[in-house]
């Protein structure tokens, strides 16, 4: 944890310049320059966005990257490491592959990790053992609040620690701040919220889930918090994010925000980009942690004016209606983030690379939440999470009425008609609906989801899901996902 006089010296720069590489090297010129944050012969590691096989804006800008490690480097850094866990289920292996990244950082001079240690499930005859000793002597499990984490060691060890955030629009938090770029440090399993059937309506009701994740996020950032932050908003994704998404628009600023304290450069981002403080749990509950500075009097603010360089940016949807989907209703109840969140990728997801699908599967609708209405004459019932599988056990929808043939008597007197209507009446049977597909999980997993949509309605309905699907099984490989497992990692 930093020093309690570092946090009160808390320094944002605002810089604005022509290209990112430029703008970062003006903005830690701002701050004080780089030897200002690292010695000779220090250790660096640098955590950047790496989300997914793609490249910016899913994840951090390379151009950046290679402004920073050639400035590290004339500061006389020692080693210089790079690395990030990804979504879960992915490993850094296949993202490196695709994007060669670790040819990349050695020709820049530094070193990209294999967190997860997947550089090594190729190997022939590797066994369990082997990779269970393997996690041993990469990571260390730190206890902090009555939580433990398994963290990396090259993290722990290192003399400095830098992060590169790439800012985004995010579904529960407006923006991707370097608060949440922290959290990616730890293995996705130690970023999941535990859940479990027994708990209540109140967990949703006051959305227990939100809560629980900041106070994981903040303890993972209070385990080892960085030396020097760079909010990359040179270019920013708005509208849908923090991914690639077909409503997605790419906003060019041409400012980066830097700072040495995390919560303090969040705070100074947020006031830059208009969105409100004041509530902002994540902040507040950081602040209140002694963690940052929040008071912008307090905060030494250095380059560009806030006010002059004011920017509006479109945030992702607020409800998930508002993702208008061809062919979906979409009916919430009440919804914690977790499953809010996962949902809003999946729509987007499905708005993104199903078009065609979409178009040939009409009258579909989507329950989320607790208690989420009825849908009325539609084909197919997709009920995404465990609270809305529950609280629909008893709903029509999940019944189809059975109607008895009419008579063929031709005439009959209004006395006999009416004990014939009687009769069929009496024989009116329910059976069950089989148009209904359900979406467990306490969140659901989003490729979980996608396997389940794609067996519903079949590989000749759903060309589009069938490429994804292709994609998908070459990217998260199930003997690597295993190996992962076994590492404890997911």
């Amino acid at each position: 944890m930093n020093k309690e006089s570092e946090i009160k010296n808390a320094e944002v720069a605002i810089v604005k310049d022509n290209t990112p590489k430029s703008t970062i090297l003006k903005g830690i010129e701002a701050i004080g320059g780089i030897s200002k944050f690292i010695k000779e012969g220090d250790q660096i590691f640098i955590k950047f966005n790496l989300n997914l096989p793609t490249a910016f804006p899913t994840n951090t800008n390379f151009d950046v990257l290679e402004a920073l490690i050639t400035t590290c480097k004339k500061a006389g850094a020692g080693k210089i490491f790079l690395g990030s866990f990804p979504f879960k289920s992915i490993s850094i292996n296949s993202i490196s592959t695709t994007l060669n990244l670790e040819a990349y950082f050695r020709n820049l001079g530094a070193e990209f990790v294999y967190l997860d240690n997947s550089n090594l499930f190729n190997k022939k005859n590797i066994k369990k053992d082997q990779l269970e000793k393997i996690s041993r002597e990469s990571f260390s499990m730190v206890a902090i609040n009555e939580k433990e984490f398994l963290v990396p060691k090259v993290i722990l060890d290192s003399d400095k620690f830098i992060v590169v955030n790439q800012v985004n629009v995010n579904p529960l938090f407006k923006l991707n701040l370097s608060l949440l770029n922290s959290y990616s440090m730890v293995p996705p399993k130690y970023q999941e919220i535990e859940t479990n059937e027994s708990q209540d309506d109140n967990y949703v009701a006051l959305d227990q889930y939100k809560k629980d994740l900041i106070s994981n996020m903040l303890d993972v950032f209070s385990i080892k918090q960085p030396d020097l932050i760079i909010n990359d908003l040179f270019y920013l994704l708005e509208r849908s994010g923090p991914c690639i998404y077909k409503d997605s628009y790419l906003q060019k600023t041409g400012i980066m925000v830097l700072g040495n304290n995390a919560v303090s450069t969040d705070l100074i981002t947020l006031k830059l980009l208009n969105i409100e403080t004041q509530g902002y749990k994540l902040i507040l509950d950081a602040h209140q942690r002694g963690l940052g500075i929040i008071d912008p009097k307090l905060i030494t603010l250095v380059g560009e004016d806030i006010e002059q360089n004011s920017i509006f940016v479109e945030l992702c949807a607020s409800k998930l209606d508002e993702i208008n989907l061809k062919n979906f209703i979409i009916n919430s109840g009440q919804i914690c983030s977790g499953c809010f969140k996962q949902a809003y990728h999946l729509l987007n997801l499905m708005k993104t690379h199903m078009i065609k699908d979409l178009k040939y599967n009409p009258r579909n609708a989507l329950l989320v939440g607790l208690n989420p209405g009825e849908p009325e004459r539609f084909d197919n019932v997709l009920l995404f999470g465990d609270c809305a599988i529950r609280s629909t056990n008893n709903c029509n929808f999940r019944r189809i009425k059975i109607i008895p043939k009419k008579s063929s008597t031709k005439k009959k007197s209004s006395k006999k008609s009416r004990e014939i209507d009687l009769q069929n009446k009496k024989k009116i049977k329910f059976k069950t609906n089989k148009n209904i597909l359900e979406l467990p999980g306490c969140p659901p997993e989003i490729t979980d989801c996608l396997n389940l949509i794609f067996k519903y309605y079949g590989k000749g309905n759903l060309p589009n899901l069938s490429l994804l699907n292709n994609f998908l099984k070459i990217l998260i490989d199930p003997k690597s996902k295993e190996k992962l497992r076994i590492t404890g990692v997911i």
